[in-house]
Order: structure tokens, then sequence, then C-alpha cells
């Protein structure tokens, strides 16, 4: 919601006139209002049976069915407790409860509002799933909670003075919801922002669950010198990064102001947060928050055009790669003239003048000779451009050799190599790196074969592939590169990878088991980001028992990029664990890095968002608990894959994607 508007309702604790409500805020600029669906002066008498007698509140003619349809919220009776101690009462609210969904399905609200009042919700769900079950309508749970409760707090009031279980205790109570509900993406949670502020991580924490809206009473504003309603800053800061996690705004409580003063102080705080308008991340991203995607498999699939033209957007990425191929250059070109020194050094002085001008005439050819670049999936050739501007640069002279499998990419750079690069020396081999054979080998491989995790689009069987084209001592650009996982709260993401591809309940299940590209919004971190797999080129080959480097068919190294580990996280504070985030960084050759490791991004690089790595069952966490999670990179001649197992205490998952059933790489 970054370049988005702000979102404002207002909400009516008792609405006498509704026409005249809706009216007031609509004139306001509120987007829509939340009002009780029930009028306190109807009286709600029951039948044994549970029917009532006449009607239990206004008539739903007073406003128009499009009214109803988009900007009324109903709120349901905020006293109703469906999972009570008193069996007479418990009877009482849940057909009270019933009552009033019911008459919010025939309305056809866009979302109902409800409250919780402990972690006991079994019965509320249970109510809830049969509604929802029912109902033709695509209606919208808003489940309230404060984001303090006073009840904890007071009965701790002479204990500890941090009251952490206070601020815990509704967090509970929506958790606990939510997982008696599925974890369904239909259900989502108000949180009424407290006059006194939480802990930083208990805030942290929020942004990490579905908030729909926060509630924003009017006791928090008071008057700056001009009379008009502010906030402290703390609260800004709260209300800004809530609303930057998609969360409407709810204005509550008495009038002590007019009321579109609250809006207009909402929309210039908006307008006046701490933006970073000039990070391309953030204009590339707007509006694929949270969006899941299934990751490219660009060795078993040609790209196409729409794809490549998004790629070389990247103001970043080919910069980096620019600069660490002028470094290549470089370090070639002196290394060059190094060896012609030793030669020249070492090799016994004759006194005949011909041999002399023959010897000068070898060493003066062998600085000449054009460095040879090869550009392995070159695409429509962005890294040739970035390899010929790096040669300007240098003042190197190079041969470029650009090889691509894709057909249509390859008409591409064939008319560039005709028509823009006619007068430098680039050639296009058409065919797939690990299948072709050519003479010279190259000084420099570049690639840019990297996924969002890193190796999981096949570079490291691309270029243990095409070692053979590539001399010995020579430069692989990438050098290194190495993958990296944090486990996350996120109930969005998880609901959203679930019911990805809803055909039938096997393949939900199937969705668990696999990695998901996004740009990760609405989640919470629960422990440090730890690395994963580490890949480098060129590749050492496996030994034998004697030490002795093995090769393949082809003379080549024999590498094995099966890879294991497992990580341990310490919980520090009480959560629900629904997946990984997954990065990656590499490093291209001699400083020039990428990456889109949080704490290290390349500022403006846009060409991957994170991975997403679900588990099939989400995992409740506490507080000094260990998790434990292994992670295998698994291979056969056909194709790669994943699998990963989680253990907290007694709790364990499944293995995820045994024999890479769900989700695979094709070789």
């Amino acid at each position: 919601m970054a370049n988005h508007e702000i979102s404002c309702g207002l909400e009516y604790i008792i609405a006498p006139d509704l026409q005249a409500c809706l009216s007031e805020a609509l004139h306001a600029n509120f987007a829509f209002i939340v009002l009780p669906i029930v009028h306190p002066r109807f009286r709600r008498s029951f039948l044994p049976s549970g029917g009532t007698v006449g009607g239990f509140t206004r008539s739903d003619m007073i406003l128009s069915p499009q009214d109803w349809n988009s900007r009324i919220v109903g709120r349901l009776s905020h006293y109703l407790d469906p999972d009570s101690a008193s069996p007479l009462v418990r009877q009482r609210h849940e057909d009270c409860l019933n009552e009033e969904l019911a008459y919010c399905r025939g309305l056809g609200l866009p979302a109902v509002m409800l409250n919780l009042h402990s972690r006991n919700v079994n019965n509320l769900a249970r109510n809830l799933h049969t509604y929802m079950d029912s109902s033709q309508h695509p209606t919208l749970i808003w489940t309230c909670v404060p984001m303090l409760c006073q009840r904890t707090l007071r009965a701790q009031e002479s204990a500890d003075n941090d009251n952490i279980e206070a601020w815990n205790e509704p967090w509970y109570w929506w958790t606990t919801f939510h997982e008696r509900m599925g974890w369904d993406k239909r259900i989502g949670v108000v949180v009424e922002i407290p006059a006194d502020l939480p802990p930083q991580e208990v805030l942290k924490r929020w942004l990490g669950e579905p908030i729909k809206a926060i509630i924003v009473p009017t006791t928090l504003f008071h008057n700056n010198k001009k009379g008009y309603p502010v906030l402290s800053r703390a609260h800004q800061q709260v209300v800004v990064s809530m609303v930057e996690h998609d969360a409407q705004v709810i204005v509550s409580g008495a009038r002590r102001s007019n009321i579109e003063y609250y809006l207009q102080y909402l929309y210039r705080l908006w307008k006046k947060r701490p933006y970073v308008a000039d990070d391309p991340m953030l204009s590339y991203a707007k509006g694929w928050e949270d969006y899941l995607q299934i990751p490219l498999q660009p060795l078993a699939d040609n790209l196409d055009t729409h794809t490549y033209n998004v790629f070389e957007k990247d103001p970043i990425k080919y910069d980096q790669y620019q600069k660490a191929i002028a470094q290549a250059l470089n370090d070639l070109q002196k290394k060059r003239k190094e060896e012609s020194i030793n030669n020249e050094s070492n090799t016994e002085i004759i006194n005949t003048s011909a041999k002399e001008i023959i010897q000068g005439d070898n060493t003066s050819k062998e600085n000449e000779r054009a460095i040879t670049v090869m550009v392995l999936g070159a695409g429509r050739g962005p890294l040739v451009r970035a390899t010929l501007n790096a040669a300007d640069i240098t003042n190197s002279k190079v041969k470029v050799v650009a090889v691509e499998k894709n057909p249509c990419a390859v008409v591409v750079l064939t008319a560039q190599a005709k028509e823009v690069w006619r007068d430098r020396d680039v050639s296009v081999i058409s065919g797939d790196m690990r299948q072709i054979n050519i003479s010279p080998k190259a000084d420099i491989i570049v690639s840019e074969l990297l996924g969002s995790w890193g190796d999981n689009e096949l570079s490291p069987e691309c270029l243990d592939g095409a070692a053979g084209l590539l001399k010995n001592g020579g430069i692989s650009i990438p050098r290194e590169y190495k993958s990296y996982v944090v486990p996350i709260s996120s109930a969005r993401l998880w609901a959203a990878a679930r019911v990805a591809n809803p055909t039938n309940a096997q393949q939900m299940e199937k969705n668990l088991e696999t990695l998901w590209v996004v740009y990760m919004q609405n989640k919470h971190d629960i422990g440090e980001i730890k690395e994963v797999f580490a890949f480098e080129h060129p590749e050492k080959g496996v030994k034998n028992h004697e030490g002795q480097e093995l090769l393949d068919y082809r003379g080549l190294p024999l590498t094995d990029n099966r890879r294991s580990t497992t990580l341990r996280w310490e919980v520090q504070q009480d959560n629900v664990m629904h997946g990984f985030g997954g990065y990656f960084d590499c490093l291209l050759y001699g400083k020039e890095i990428i990456s889109i490791v949080p704490s290290t991004h390349s500022p403006g690089m846009i060409s991957w968002f994170p991975v997403f790595i679900p588990i099939k069952t989400p995992l409740r966490v506490l507080k000094g608990d260990t998790i434990t999670a292994t992670f295998w990179r698994c291979m056969n001649p056909r194709k790669v894959w994943y699998e990963w197992i989680v253990e907290v205490g007694n709790q364990a998952t499944p293995l995820h994607n045994r024999n890479g059933r769900s989700s695979e790489m094709l070789l």
C-alpha cells in the first residue's frame, strides 16, 4: 500500500439515524462506516426453540443495497460470548450471534466485525464455520481485539512491571481463533491502538498478522496550538507502519473536534511519511505485495519476451555485472603483463638479432590477443552490452561469444550482432551451454542463471556442465553464491499458498510443499537470517578415498551439487511459525556483489523477489524454544528438488516434498 491513498472509516457506537450517519461520513470523505447491527431500543425476545418474536433491528430499506454492499461494516453486539462458562449464557449468546449473522448475510455486507474476549473460542469458531460454509456472499470476518488486555493487566499490577503478558494475551486470543478457523484468508484482525504503546517486538509481531484495520480512538488525539487534532509522534509511527501493511484506519469515540479534521490530519500524516519514492524496488513491487508466483525454470522452459523485458529494466544488476567484468579484464591484462615480464627475464639471451626480434614479436602478440568472454545464457544481450562497455572502460580488446538455447532470443542476438555490434567482435552460438564445444576456450565466462533462492534455477548444474568452455585458471562471473533462510510468521502467505491452485485437497497439500516467489510484506521474522547452501565456480571436483580428484567422461572435474544442512534458532518471543523466507547473495568478482538479503540488499535492484517456503502445519513456538530445520538439495539424472523438515520441541512437521513429488527443477 506504499503508493495507495489511506482508507479511513468512521465508527458509530450508536446510530440513531442511519441515513444521517452515512451522509455525514461520506460528506467528510470517509470511505465507510462501522455501526452496530442491532439497535438498542429493539427488544430481543426469544422463544424456547431459539426463534425470535418480531423484529430485532431496523429495516434494511433505510439504506440502498449499494450502501449496504460497499459502505457499511456491520458490528455484532460486543458482549456476545458463545463460549461463556455459563450454559445458559452460552446458548443465549449463540442464538443471538446466529441471528445477527443471518441478518448480515441478508444485507450482503462486505465485512462483519466481532469481538474476542478470551482464548476460549471453539464454539465461536464452530458457528462461524457454519455461517461461512452456507453464505453465498463473500463476506469478510474482521476480528476485533485490544492491543492490551486490561483484565490481565489488573491481575499483574503487583507482579512484573513490563506487563508483557498483558500485551501478549490479545495476540493469543487472535491466533487461537485464527487457528480454529484454519488460517482462512477471509479472516482478518482489527487492532485497537491504546494510549500506552507496547514494546517494539510486540508491534512487529502484529505487523506479521493479516491486519484489516486499526481502531484509533479519538482520545488519542490532542489539539495543537491551532486547535486541530493531532497524534503523538509515537502513535504517528504506529499508524503509518500499520497502513503500509494494508491496514485501514477506523476513527472511533466521542467527537472532540470536527470529524473532517481527523480525516484531514490522517491524510496529511500519510503524505508526509518518510517515503523512499526513489527506490525502484518499491515502485516495481507496487501491486505485487504478498502475491505468490511459481519460480521460473529457464533451463526447462524458454522465457518469453515480456519476461526478458522486465529483467532488462533492472538499473543495478547489469551495472554490477559491468563493474565485475571490468575488474576481471583489468586483472587479466595485469596477469598477461606479469607473465610476459617473467618470460622475458627467464628467456636465455640470444645474440642473434633476428631471434631477438622474433621473441619480442611473440610477446607483443600475446599481449595484444583479444580476451575471450563467453556469455552463457545471453538472453537478448544485456550481459553482452555490459561486456562491451567494460571493454571500452578498460581499453581491452575482447572477443564476445554469446551462447543461448532459446530460439527467439537467438534471433534477437543475431540481429544485434549484425546491426548494433557489427563493428565489434561478437559471435552468437545457438545451443545448450552444457552440450556445446567451442574453441578457443574462454578467459572469462559470464552468466545470470540465479534464482530467488540462489541455486533454484539450476545455475550449479549449468555452469558445471559448461566448465569445459573455460580455460584453466579462467574467471567465472559469478564466482560464488549462497542461499539463506529465516523462520517467519505470516498467516496471509500461508493461506495464499494453500489455496493458490485449489483444484482439490491433494493439490492444496502440494502447494504447501512448493517454493513461492513473493514480495513479502505481511510477515514477521522469528529469528535471524542464516546461511543454507553455498556454491562456487569453477567448482572443484569430488575426491576419492585416496584424495584424487575424479573426472567425468569429458575429462572435467566430477562435481556433486547435493547439499544438506541443519539450522537452529532460539525463539525470543511467543509466535506462530508458518514457514521460511528465502534469500541469496552473490559474489560476482572481486568486491562486486548482488544481494537480496534484507541487511545487504543491493539498493534499487528489482530482478528478484524472495521466496516463501511454507510448512504444512503452522507451529506454535514459545519463548525459549529451539526451532530445528533441516534442508536437503537432492537430485537425480532428470531433476533437482528440495526437501525440508522442522522440529520444535516435541512437535515435528512431516518431511516436505519427498522425492520431489510436489515441486522440482527439470534438468
